[in-house]
């Protein structure tokens, strides 16, 4: 991390000027995944083999401190803070790498002690993926109900246990669970349906208790609560035909 000075007067011109560097995070090799800044801390999390996530102090832009670091498998790539009873937190949305599997992982980690933070909470989906890691539009947590909503996709190559659309997942101090899925296209169709040569991103917003969720071809509106499913909508009908007709993926 680098710590730059703007120039707040006339006589210190236009160009900023270094003050103090941390020098190399992580270990040798280890790429930087995700970054967040919040105050005078920064939260880093680094990948090769392990995910350690690391806290620094940059209150004095003059002398960055580590303040602690948290080695534990796969990473995060995007970071979130959020607060559940009264407990500083960080939701981290990324990827489980071991021998035996991987997929999607949710971390919630306790960042109240920054010299000693912890991963309070898991979430592991073996085969899953997530946009979420890195696109924070398609990130949505409520922090009144703590419900976390999350793209997630799975392909097998196969006509079965192929998913494409959103989770909602309760979150509290210690557990993480999914509550229901939003199926936006069956496994079946997936192979084959015919599509329109068009996709939105995902994406998902809340009104009056009624979730909207928007994914490749189509738009559902569900119960926030119990996941009833109220309408839903496909943008590609009447486009396509023999002459346009699309795989789901492309």
């Amino acid at each position: 991390i680098r710590i730059l000075k703007v120039p707040s007067t006339p006589e210190e011109g236009q160009e900023m000027t270094q003050t103090a560097e941390t020098g190399h995070l992580g270990k040798p090799n280890e790429n930087v995944e995700a970054v967040r800044f919040i105050g005078p801390r920064a939260y880093v999390v680094t990948f090769l083999r392990t995910d350690p996530f690391y806290i620094y102090d940059l209150s004095d832009p003059t002398k960055p401190e580590k303040l602690g670091d948290l080695e534990i498998p796969g990473y995060s790539s995007y970071l979130h803070p959020v607060s559940i009873d009264g407990v500083d937190l960080m939701l981290g949305i990324g990827v489980h790498v071991d021998e035996d599997r991987a997929g999607l992982k949710i971390s919630l980690f306790d960042i109240s002690d920054p010299r000693n933070a912890t991963e309070n909470a898991t979430f592991i989906d073996e085969g899953a993926y997530s946009s979420g890691g890195d696109d924070f539009k398609a990130f949505r947590f409520l922090t009144q109900s703590k419900k976390l909503i999350l793209p997630k996709s799975e392909w097998t190559w196969g006509s079965k246990e192929n998913f494409d659309g959103f989770v909602v997942y309760d979150v509290s101090l210690g557990d993480i669970t999914s509550s229901y899925e939003i199926e936006h296209a069956s496994a079946y169709t997936m192979n084959h349906g015919c599509w329109y040569n068009a996709h939105m991103p995902a994406r998902s917003f809340v009104f009056r208790s009624k979730l909207t969720t928007i994914l490749s071809h189509s738009v559902i509106s569900t119960n926030l609560a119990d996941g009833d499913e109220l309408w839903n909508m496909t943008l590609g009908d009447g486009f396509t035909n023999e002459d346009n007709c699309w795989d789901y993926f492309f």
